[in-house]
């Protein structure tokens, strides 16, 4: 669609869309993620069906917004809590990833302490996709012994988390968990996932009030 993409231009381009595909009588709802351009042609569009008398239950339920957008706003402010932390796991995944000598080094702590799992690599993230600092987490908390010793031995090395840091990130992975796996679900593409969604909605819905 050419420009300008405003509200009201927007509704007028769905508009004809759903009058070429003959259904503008049969409009129940539209899914959109939270973008004020969203948010207007919406209302542009309800009126002028609501013109032609077309919606069904009077409207009530033509606004559903996209889960997915609101998904990831929960999880983006709630990392906000422990953004610190966070930085400085990141900041760690990255001082031992950037050249072979650290990794080496680092593997000697890994083997020196013991008692780790080290069929799970350490992952780096994309600090836009929160799917992906949560398995860099899932990671970092698994070798953060390690960390620890690489901290004792290197003294280039002053990002390591405080005990009390990595105890906050590891409550944050436990509830990322949860959204990855709800996440993963809903996603689904091999399948309708309309019958889950309520469910898995509840299930975040309870977890956020018993924090």
């Amino acid at each position: 669609m050419t420009p300008p993409h405003t509200g009201r231009e927007l509704s007028l381009k769905v508009l004809e869309m759903l009058s070429d595909w003959g259904i503008e009588n049969n409009v129940f709802s539209i899914t959109l993620d939270n973008a004020s351009a969203n948010d207007s042609m919406q209302r542009f569009l309800k009126e002028h069906l609501e013109l032609i008398n077309s919606l069904l239950f009077k409207g009530n339920l033509f606004h559903i917004r996209c889960c997915a957008h609101i998904l990831n706003l929960i999880v983006q402010d709630g990392l906000k809590v422990v953004s610190d932390a966070l930085y400085k796991i990141r900041q760690s995944v990255a001082y031992v990833k950037v050249t072979e000598s650290r990794r080496l080094q680092f593997h000697e702590c890994v083997s020196n302490v013991g008692e780790i799992e080290t069929t799970i690599g350490l992952r780096s993230d994309c600090v836009t996709r929160w799917n992906s600092t949560f398995i860099m987490l899932k990671s970092a908390i698994n070798y953060r012994r390690a960390f620890y010793s690489l901290s004792l031995r290197d003294s280039n090395f002053k990002c390591c988390p405080s005990s009390e840091e990595w105890a906050r990130s590891e409550i944050m992975s436990d509830l990322l968990k949860l959204f990855y796996n709800i996440t993963n679900l809903i996603f689904g593409s091999s399948y309708p996932p309309s019958n889950l969604y309520f469910e898995e909605i509840w299930r975040i819905e309870c977890l956020l009030n018993s924090i």
